[in-house]
């Protein structure tokens, strides 16, 4: 008979938002004391995050949680068919990004037994497709110490400015992560303001990719930070922020917006989608959007569906309210993201994580 226990499949050293969600699960079961095993699929990016789990083992267990895309899981199960054979239990953790899930990847909600995913917005989009046991399980958002680095000072950045940041993949879906919009909100918030700048974190980029998109402008209050950094480094970079600004068109989850919080920045973010299970009018500046379809190409491996439009001009609005805050918004700390800590969840969800261990 297995062992009780999980075994984690997914991006456990790669720096993707699925393998983030592999390592906060992980960090839920060292906290509850739960043993688990660890697949690492291969990815360009494997080996780049060290990981250091003190329940790790080497056994087999009787449960398996895939971290990971529908569609991703659908080729797992083609490829390495033993993964899905083995375990009593499936559990698949997925994310999807729209509000219809597509019917082609229906099977992959098949291949297991129980679907988790991180916010209300998507299990609704799971249960239009598929009634069995859904359900919206939040993961841990680490809140990583200091490493000391001042990013106002690395970016010429002086004391007294106001700083807006955003932070995206420039191999994620540019249209729905809409960094274009948070561009232009900027340039009309900060055009007669020469003390408002903005950092725009770009992960897996280089100064070689930058120069491929041209929308990008050389603007003398704009930063751009492209090499990887650690995980406290990260930290220091929204230490450097008083704001952070998201004009997504939709977010599954939101892992920076959380960050955001976390940090005690004001947030100024669309109000639709993931976020809107953690973000209101106490903790954020929520921007006005209009329903807009979602075109052939927009996003991947998409059928008929929509997302938001936000407003450019409530985003100005908005950003400029933050800019002009008289002193920090006062937040709880539900508020502040802290009901993300690994020990807020793992106590919240140790009832249900044991009755997969029965």
């Amino acid at each position: 008979m297995p062992a009780k226990g999980f075994n984690l499949i997914g991006y456990a050293t790669s720096p993707l938002g699925l393998g983030e969600d592999l390592r906060s699960f992980a960090a839920m079961l060292d906290y509850l004391n739960i043993p688990f095993s660890v697949i690492d699929l291969p990815t360009e990016s494997q080996k780049q995050v060290p990981v250091s789990w003190k329940n790790l083992s080497q056994d087999d267990f009787a449960v398996s949680v895939f971290f990971m895309s529908a569609n991703t899981c659908l080729r797992l199960a083609q490829f390495q068919p033993q993964l899905f054979k083995t375990p009593k239990l499936k559990i698949g953790y997925f994310l999807w990004e729209l509000p219809d899930f597509p019917k082609k990847f229906s099977k992959a909600l098949q291949l297991v037994d129980h679907v988790w995913c991180p916010t209300k917005f998507v299990q609704s989009a799971f249960f239009n497709q598929q009634k069995k046991l859904i359900l919206s399980i939040p993961l841990p958002v680490i809140k990583h110490p200091s490493a000391g680095v001042d990013y106002r000072k690395r970016l010429e950045i002086p004391k007294k400015a106001f700083v807006s940041l955003f932070i995206f993949d420039i191999h994620s879906t540019l249209n729905r992560k809409n960094p274009q919009a948070v561009i232009k909100t900027f340039l009309q918030a900060a055009k007669d303001d020469p003390l408002h700048y903005l950092i725009l974190k770009i992960n897996r980029s280089s100064a070689a990719v930058l120069k491929q998109h041209a929308w990008l402008p050389n603007h003398p209050q704009i930063r751009y930070i492209t090499e990887s950094l650690s995980p406290n480094e990260l930290s220091d970079v929204y230490q450097a922020a008083n704001c952070y600004l998201s004009l997504h068109r939709s977010e599954g989850f939101g892992r920076t917006l959380v960050e955001a919080l976390q940090h005690g920045l004001t947030v100024v973010s669309t109000d639709f989608s993931g976020p809107a299970d953690f973000l209101n009018d106490e903790n954020a500046q929520i921007v006005k959007w209009r329903k807009k379809i979602v075109n052939p190409g927009d996003y991947p491996d998409c059928e008929a569906s929509w997302w938001s439009e936000p407003s450019i001009k409530d985003a100005v609005l908005k950003l400029n309210a933050a800019r002009h805050l008289k002193r920090p918004r006062s937040q709880t700390k539900k508020n502040r993201g802290e009901q993300f800590a690994v020990e807020k969840l793992a106590t919240k969800y140790q009832a249900i994580l044991q009755t997969y261990l029965r």
